[in-house]
């Protein structure tokens, strides 16, 4: 099973219906992202090339900004049949299948290449099926993007980091990177972040790189450090009554009219890069981590990477001596 593919952070829900002539499959798709986003565009593209291939036989509908709900939801959602399918961000993927955080471990990576790497590969088939076991067929993987620290405060040295309080996501890794660094943290939705940030709840956090300037989260928590500490992908899923209900052809040809995902990947990438650099040129504060700097947080959090790998459970053990050699393998 050779995968390629759609994230902060996304999410897709198609619902399928046949006209009453059976003529015309129209196929609802909704998303979190609301439009003029990489993940808007790519899906539109894919409405596109599915109308094109099936000569109108297949009418892509999409739903974007989130009108089908909440990514988490709609996950409950897919698994039952009740919503066909959605795309979900790393997020949402990983607290539904523990094992996909293993690949957003707090500092493991450090270049995008290795992470696209050992998705399009042999371990990401594994991935793909752990995910497909939830009762879900796995179109395609997708992007989020890279994680990075933002607060009130410049926290480049980890040292001042430490009873800091910082909005904690509600995810082990989240988890491992704040309680390793000794910060005072908060369980908070990421909804609920700039307020939180407003009233001192908390001051710091972490946050994908568009969603902290899309949010507002740049305004009330200035400073940036570009750790790039974590990273998550995503993925498209279809329920599997969803997709049993379709022909082989059918199937066939929405798989195959997906947009290629390393486009989006880079896209995504480029763009965070263009929003950081307006930031900066804006007077926002983007911190760039020294070498030392970016060693002395690794420093902190490597020695929990057992107990974070253990904690996970399911084939997450099994998998994590897999991960590292797939990652040597991938350019380290």
């Amino acid at each position: 099973m050779k995968l390629t593919l759609t994230g902060a952070v996304s999410a897709l829900a198609i619902g399928i219906a046949a006209t009453s002539a059976g003529a015309e499959t129209v196929i609802k798709v909704a998303t979190i992202a609301p439009d003029g986003t990489p993940w808007a565009a790519h899906l539109q593209n894919w409405e596109v090339a599915v109308e094109e291939a099936s000569n109108g036989e297949i009418d892509l509908q999409l739903f974007l900004g989130g009108q089908l709900g909440n990514e988490f939801d709609v996950y409950k959602q897919v698994q039952r049949g009740r919503i066909d399918a959605s795309f979900f961000s790393g997020a949402a993927m990983s607290e539904n299948v523990p094992e996909l955080a293993l690949m957003s471990t707090p500092f493991l990576f450090e270049k995008s290449s290795t992470i696209d790497c050992i998705y399009d590969g042999p371990l990401g088939d594994k991935f793909a099926e752990l995910a497909e076991a939830k009762g879900m067929k796995m179109a395609q993987w997708q992007e989020t993007g890279w994680v990075y620290v933002y607060a009130k405060d410049d926290l480049s040295d980890v040292a001042d980091a430490e009873g800091y309080k910082t909005r904690v996501a509600p995810q082990p890794m989240s988890r491992l990177l704040w309680d390793s660094v000794g910060a005072n943290g908060a369980e908070i939705p990421y909804s609920e972040t700039p307020s939180a940030l407003q009233t001192n709840l908390v001051k710091g956090g972490e946050s994908a790189g568009i969603s902290y300037i899309a949010f507002g989260v740049s305004k009330v928590a200035p400073h940036f450090m570009k750790t790039a500490h974590m990273h998550q992908a995503g993925a498209l899923m279809i329920s599997e009554k969803a997709w049993g209900g379709l022909s082989e052809a059918d199937q066939k040809l929405l798989v195959d009219s997906l947009p290629e995902v390393q486009g989006m990947r880079d896209g995504l990438r480029n763009i965070t890069e263009a929003m950081l650099g307006k930031y900066a040129e804006a007077s926002g504060t983007v911190h760039e981590l020294t070498t030392e700097q970016r060693a002395a947080w690794v420093a902190k959090v490597e020695p929990n990477w057992p107990a974070f790998v253990e904690g996970l459970g399911g084939e997450a053990k099994t998998l994590w001596p897999q991960l590292l050699e797939a990652k040597a393998a991938c350019g380290g």
